[in-house]
């Protein structure tokens, strides 16, 4: 029987038909032991479905030219549900969505027969939905007439319902677990026609939604229209009023009345909402308040993050067209599922802080918390935009990128891409179908998150690549377009060769420097992200009692970066120029200035500078901004001042940890705060 790995086994060597079994368990993260076990029960179920084997020789996959086709076709995800082992999550969503279409009263056994459990498993399960449920402010009630049943507010019962599809759908058998939930009720046609009936309405009306999201709603709106209970959903007067000032309310309303015989009035607005959180793009002029959030925004990471954003039109339309849906989708409570979002958390860490910050704005509208899963869209938008100018204009080749996950997803992928090859130039696309669209001759070789038919060569991918994807992305690439002078040296057989006659402490840290070793030389990436403490030394820190003005005081505090020649002097006029021009914007509250400047106006290597005075700096001489502290900053590029930053950040914000510095009279008393508030 397939499960989750020996599944996610086979369609690793499907897609990458050139992979090596060592590049399969680096990238899977699996043991010899695990590997061979996977692969043995993946060789199983296929068999069990008449299919073609994969063979082994000598570490290579032989893939039968037949399976490769039943493959591509599609016919090899079409299983039969008595292949699958689901694991205890996934029994949960599809004993909740089992519940939320029910056709009749159900009972314990039914979720028995359903997920291929006994009794005491299924019992089990059934609490664990009953605890999923109450953190949805919504009730699973078992009573001898109505068996199994959901009892709340309609609208969160499909709010759930949104989520536990959006989690299965970013599984590798998610679609077939959603499917076997329409098949035991004998609703799958519903799917087609739900489908058939969505993509008639917006080739009509001209609508073009993300190809991710889409998908997410022909789910959500088939599971819906099975329910059969609009006449119980509410919407307040004020949600009403606020959904119907929408340009697409009337198309809402139109698509409302195709998918619903009954209950259209209160569906209008839920489609209407489906449609807004799906929207590709969204004309500038179409929401003139989204657009002002979308610069306060903008504003507010300039301010935490000390990094002036230099084409602002440029970031504030990419920002907008992903601002619009997640406004939409958090307003109304409309749970958003990002698989990537623990990824982008390890791999931006800082930067993931940050853009959680300056979206307080947007949480300020909306009068909701932002989640970790919206905070890492955004965080991909943002970090897009700092890696979009560090690529050199030598380009060779022309690339198209298929991605169908939205834009701030598209922006990351094409990013990495920047950086990975720099004699490539890139065109996103957001659908395969676009393709069609696209000359031939304008592109020599596509890069896509979904599979794609063309005569040139295409390489599969995920949206946010790990170290290993990238070296096998590299390697594939050089060995089809051997003039973009890359190394083809196979980083795993160096890792086999050190093994041999060297003890590796740490094998993930190396195999990546190895990879930032051969293929980045020329790259920022691994550029060294100093901690506070690192830079804010004890020669770094001075204190004075003598009464200065703003400028004098700016340029007593840059003074330690001059000395030690990581500035130049037109730094500091640069730093002084900024405040006369802009405003008192380094003042950041809480008698705390952070003088900065652009890393052009004469940074010559990262630094921080500390100045406590006795009495206090009335910056542009103004008594509400009273300043005590100063520290100057120094960043070379948009990144490795972030960790720092993050701290001091941290730092500032402890009452007790700033009361401390302020009371400090050694350079010694700060090293000592620092070292505090980093641990």
């Amino acid at each position: 029987m397939f499960d989750l790995r020996s599944y996610s086994l086979f369609k690793e060597i499907m897609n990458h038909d050139q992979v090596t079994k060592a590049e399969v368990m680096r990238k899977s993260n699996l043991t010899e032991r695990q590997f061979n076990y996977d692969f043995e029960k993946m060789n199983d179920a296929l068999a069990s479905l008449n299919l073609p084997t994969v063979k082994q020789d000598n570490n290579i996959f032989i893939i039968d030219e037949a399976l490769l086709e039943v493959y591509k076709s599609g016919i090899a995800l079409k299983l039969n549900p008595n292949q699958f082992v689901f694991s205890e999550l996934d029994r949960v969503y599809l004993i909740y969505l089992y519940t939320f279409i029910r056709q009749e009263t159900v009972s314990n056994y039914h979720y028995q027969l359903l997920v291929g459990v006994s009794k005491n498993t299924a019992l089990a399960d059934v609490k664990r939905v009953r605890e999923l449920c109450e953190e949805w402010n919504i009730q699973i009630i078992y009573t001898r007439a109505e068996g199994y049943h959901l009892s709340g507010n309609e609208l969160d019962k499909r709010k759930l319902a949104l989520y536990c599809i959006n989690t299965l759908l970013s599984e590798d058998l998610g679609k077939e677990i959603l499917l076997l939930v329409l098949r035991t009720w004998g609703c799958e046609n519903y799917l087609v026609l739900t489908q058939q009936i969505l993509d008639e309405f917006l080739v009509e009306k001209d609508i073009d939604l993300v190809k991710s999201r889409k998908a997410e709603m022909i789910w959500n709106l088939t599971f819906v229209r099975i329910r059969k209970k609009n006449d119980s959903l509410v919407f307040k007067e004020f949600e009403k009023r606020f959904i119907e000032r929408q340009k697409l309310f009337e198309f809402g309303k139109s698509l409302a009345n195709q998918l619903f015989t009954k209950g259209g009035e209160a569906e209008s607005y839920y489609v209407t909402i489906q449609l807004l959180i799906a929207l590709q793009e969204v004309s500038i002029e179409e929401n003139p308040s989204l657009v002002e959030l979308a610069e306060r925004i903008i504003e507010e990471f300039e301010r935490v993050t000390l990094l002036p954003i230099e084409d602002k039109h440029y970031l504030l339309k990419s920002l907008y067209n992903h601002l619009v849906p997640a406004f939409f989708r958090i307003s109304f409570g409309i749970p958003l599922v990002n698989p990537m979002a623990t990824r982008i958390k390890q791999d931006y860490a800082y930067l993931f802080q940050f853009v959680k910050t300056a979206l307080a704005p947007l949480s300020m509208w909306t009068g909701k918390k932002i989640s970790e899963d919206e905070v890492g869209y955004f965080t991909l938008h943002f970090g897009s935009y700092l890696e979009k100018d560090k690529k050199p204009r030598n380009e060779h080749l022309n690339g198209l990128i298929v991605c169908a996950n939205g834009i701030s997803t598209s922006l990351m992928l094409k990013a990495q891409l920047n950086e990975m090859f720099p004699m490539i130039n890139f065109t996103s696309i957001h659908s395969a179908e676009e393709i069609a669209n696209v000359a031939k001759s304008s592109y020599d070789l596509i890069f896509s998150t979904v599979e794609v038919d063309s005569t040139k060569p295409a390489y599969l991918l995920k949206p946010l690549l790990s170290q290993v994807e990238k070296n096998y992305l590299l390697q594939a690439v050089a060995t089809d377009f051997p003039r973009l002078d890359y190394s083809l040296i196979s980083v795993d057989k160096l890792m086999g060769i050190i093994k041999k006659h060297a003890e590796i402490k740490d094998e993930e840290k190396l195999f990546s420097e190895l990879v930032d070793k051969l293929y980045f030389k020329k790259s920022n990436k691994g550029r060294y992200s100093p901690m506070l403490s690192e830079l804010l030394t004890e020669d770094m820190i001075h204190f004075t009692s003598e009464s200065l003005d703003w400028h004098h005081a700016i340029s007593m505090a840059a003074e330690p970066l001059v000395n030690a020649e990581s500035v130049e002097e037109r730094y500091v006029d640069a730093m002084i120029k900024n405040v006369e021009e802009i405003g008192t914007y380094i003042h950041v509250g809480k008698g705390i200035a952070i003088p900065h400047a652009r890393p052009e106006e004469g940074v010559k290597e990262i630094g921080m500078s500390f100045l406590r005075t006795k009495k206090p700096v009335l910056l542009l001489d103004k008594e509400e901004h009273a300043i005590d502290v100063f520290i100057c900053i120094a960043a070379v590029d948009n990144e490795s001042h972030l960790k720092a930053l993050a701290s001091l950040t941290k730092i500032l914000a402890d009452d007790t940890l700033l009361r401390e510095i302020k009371e400090a009279e050694t350079s010694e008393q700060i090293i000592e705060i620092i070292k505090k508030g980093e641990n």
